[in-house]
């Protein structure tokens, strides 16, 4: 399955498009980059209010975590152990494959929003769990729940040591938040969430994350993929395929990128 993953997203993004629209595409992504790095260089009074409520959570959340932990390893059984065997994959390459299955068939079948929330999906993994959670990890070093060092131990740019936060809430929620931003209903945010937090405490009925690890996790994973979906709502991508040639049609405002 990850040969075919990895398959999909090469075919999908090697599928022929005019120069104009690869170069916009290119400064699409140079902008997100751009974005997400110098992103709290220019926040403002509610952004660092958003992220201090997020901080006090994650302390307040830290402040419970040993109670918490012993909770989730007291009510261990063949139920709960087969549940987290089944929903973990979908904090790793189950979320990737998704997205990646979601771009194919957007692609194929003319529909933009699902094209449109696969892109996101894949980029908002890619950036929180792939580059932002493992530089936190290795600052961090937080040791885990089953290395039995205790609640609060920290040795930074340990490799034993990358408890905090965790890699599969940061995906996971990152993949929802990213899909559930293209759909106004409820059903679809519904069905995503409820997987990620599922995924999310898989994690503490596994012994590999602290409470404070998973919450952590979910909050980067949510504001990168917010991120990422209000900028693009301002790229517009249509697939076309016709009997003589199949590309993308990108309509990007850089303007309002810039702002």
């Amino acid at each position: 399955m990850r040969r075919f993953t990895t398959a999909l997203i090469v075919v999908v993004l090697a599928l022929p498009a005019h120069a104009g629209e690869l170069q916009r595409v290119a400064k699409a992504a140079v902008h997100d980059v751009q974005s997400l790095a110098a992103a709290p260089l220019h926040w403002k009074a509610p952004q660092w209010e958003r992220f201090g409520e997020g901080a006090a959570l994650v302390l307040a959340v830290g402040a419970a975590d040993k109670p918490i932990e012993d909770f989730f390893q007291r009510n261990r059984n063949g139920a709960t152990n087969s549940f987290a065997k089944t929903i973990t994959p979908w904090g790793a390459h189950r979320a990737l494959e998704v997205s990646a299955v979601m771009i194919g068939v957007g692609y194929l079948s003319h529909r933009p929003n699902l094209f449109g929330a696969g892109v996101d999906s894949l980029e908002a993994q890619f950036w929180a769990a792939g580059i932002i959670t493992p530089i936190v990890k290795r600052l961090a070093g937080r040791s885990r729940p089953n290395a039995e060092l205790g609640t609060y131990n920290f040795r930074p740019f340990r490799s034993d040591s990358q408890s905090f936060p965790s890699g599969h809430a940061t995906n996971a929620f990152a993949a929802a938040t990213a899909i559930a931003g293209h759909y106004d209903t409820w059903v679809v945010p519904t069905i995503v969430y409820t997987v990620a937090t599922g995924v999310a405490m898989s994690r503490l009925h596994d012994h590999v994350h602290w409470p404070s690890d998973v919450v952590a996790g979910a909050l980067i994973g949510r504001a990168v993929a917010k991120g990422i979906v209000f900028r693009h709502r301002h790229l517009e991508v249509t697939p076309i395929v016709g009997p003589h040639e199949a590309g993308l049609m990108f309509d990007l405002d850089l303007k309002q990128l810039r702002q």
